[in-house]
């Protein structure tokens, strides 16, 4: 079934967000509700959820059911990462109006300021810098993210500061749209660029190889003598510091992410996408 946002898992996280299945089990008139619960719904959910995402947190299920306090961090989701599953959560209560556009805006603009505050190890109670040149700072950090994501924090930030001093009403429907589905995929793909950086080696034609990070390539030349990073693809982004693989946006020192066009293969020293090497 289409698990797409919109279809089944969406569904699942909605019966969640807005109580949907403690409003169900309040009104079973039935005498043994209990059995109900704890023989049909319970078992029946969970292994839904368990089945549909990569963090269920089903153990959480019967609080919800039974309507006590759980914190949002534990409705399931498809992202791992925790602030990848922060911005999961909010992108759902949005979809399906739980939160209207002006909140939304001013929880996301916040949840971003987190997000790179943490990223760049920035202590709580620290005065931290202004919000575009904390984009510029975790931009050239390095955390899988490509340009254009710098432009769309951007205008977060300035649709949340415009709305505070009433410069702007709102943004229409579909900027909205188009903001909050680009960060779902910002988020989605900052899943597997942090996975990727913890594959540190790969198995290839049966023998195991250390992964060549980002900026430590040694292309060969037409002989196919080693050259030294001068040759290679990284100088051609290196004209600023911390510049970034154009492909996936790791920067000198990182590993590209998985399946990355622009990675150098251990064994061949060719693209890895390309060459005829056999990866298991």
């Amino acid at each position: 079934m289409d698990g797409s946002p919109g279809g089944i898992d969406a569904l699942f996280q909605e019966l969640i967000l807005n109580r949907g299945l403690y409003y169900y089990i309040c009104a079973i008139n039935s005498g043994n509700k209990r059995d109900i619960v704890n023989n049909v719904v319970i078992p029946l959910f969970r292994s839904l959820l368990e089945y549909r995402f990569p963090n269920p947190y089903s153990r959480f299920l019967r609080r919800y059911i039974t309507g006590k306090s759980v914190d949002d961090k534990h409705v399931p989701g498809e992202l791992i990462n925790r602030f990848s599953h922060e911005y999961e959560i909010l992108f759902r209560k949005w979809d399906i109006g739980s939160i209207d556009d002006w909140n939304f805006i001013k929880d996301v603009d916040a949840f971003l300021t987190r997000f790179m505050l943490s990223n760049l190890g920035y202590q709580p109670r620290k005065r931290s810098p202004k919000f575009h040149v904390l984009v510029d700072h975790v931009y050239r950090k390095g955390i899988g993210m490509k340009r254009e994501y710098k432009g769309i924090f951007n205008n977060i930030h300035k649709a949340r500061t415009e709305g505070l001093h009433r410069l702007n009403d709102k943004l229409s429907k579909n900027d909205m749209s188009h903001i909050a589905m680009r960060l779902y995929n910002y988020f989605e793909y900052y899943d597997e660029f942090l996975d990727s950086q913890s594959i540190k080696t790969s198995v290839i034609n049966g023998r195991k190889y250390r992964r060549i990070k980002y900026g430590d390539e040694l292309w060969p030349d037409i002989n196919g003598n080693q050259q030294n990073n001068k040759t290679a693809s990284y100088q051609e982004n290196s004209k600023s510091t911390g510049c970034h693989c154009h492909n996936c946006g790791a920067v000198k020192g990182q590993y590209h992410c998985i399946d990355c066009n622009a990675e150098q293969c251990a064994r061949c020293k060719g693209h890895a996408f390309g060459c005829e090497c056999k990866y298991d």
